[in-house]
């Protein structure tokens, strides 16, 4: 399935986001886990390839260094035997030998880094999958936990809009009852009506402009009463 391409980048906490993402994970772990051991399985290949690459080039390296001590024992036999034409021969097999034991010391060294590489990765992974089965209930259960948590999210959500959730519509709905409550309370307070029913609040009104103007024809009354 290539859900993972480069496993031997991969963290148990990567591995855990990834299932609380899916819609099954206890579906999705098997297939993880056996991906990861195909991983395994190709990198502990490509170690057993990077050693005998190894063990081949230490080989070419030793050979070339028997040659170089080969041709220079000839060379100097030849020397003490008087044969010039020997000597030159081996000196010149000799230096050839350096060479292609330079590079092949060269080939060494990579290979060497190679097979460091290589098992540095199959531990990597191997790890990694022992972590993994080790802490399968652990990361299941993180991963259930956090699809329920979507399923609740979802569910909030969508009854009220793509944005909001049924708190916040309750709080808002709470909120505008209060401010219309105030606000009649206000206008209560501002018109007297904060106590009694509106007709006998009017009624009251009425009765005392009644007397505000018996009062008044009163006063007149007795002014006049005086002239």
């Amino acid at each position: 399935m290539g859900i993972f391409k480069r496993l031997h980048r991969i963290t148990i906490g990567r591995i855990e986001a990834f299932l609380s993402s899916v819609e099954d994970p206890e579906t999705v772990f098997p297939v993880l886990v056996k991906e990861m051991e195909g991983q395994l399985s190709a990198a502990t290949e490509a170690e057993a390839k990077a050693a005998a690459t190894l063990k081949r080039c230490e080989r070419d390296a030793e050979n070339h260094k028997e040659r170089i001590q080969k041709y220079g024992r000839g060379a100097l036999l030849a020397v003490k035997g008087g044969d010039e034409d020997t000597a030159r021969k081996s000196v010149e097999a000799q230096i050839d030998a350096e060479r292609a034991s330079g590079f092949a010391e060269q080939n060494l060294k990579v290979a060497q880094q190679s097979l460091e590489k290589a098992t540095e990765t199959r531990k990597r992974i191997q790890q990694q999958l022992e972590d993994l089965r080790a802490k399968k209930e652990e990361i299941l259960t993180r991963a259930r936990l956090a699809k329920v948590q979507r399923k609740i999210q979802r569910t909030v959500s969508g009854s009220v809009g793509s944005t909001d959730s049924i708190l916040d519509a309750v709080a808002r709905l709470e909120a505008n009852v209060e401010e219309a409550e105030a606000e009649l309370e206000i206008q209560a307070n501002l018109t007297g009506e904060g106590t009694a029913t509106p007709s006998l609040e009017k009624r009251l009104r009425e009765l005392d402009r009644e007397a505000t103007i018996e009062e008044r024809l009163n006063e007149l009354k007795k002014k006049a009463a005086g002239q």
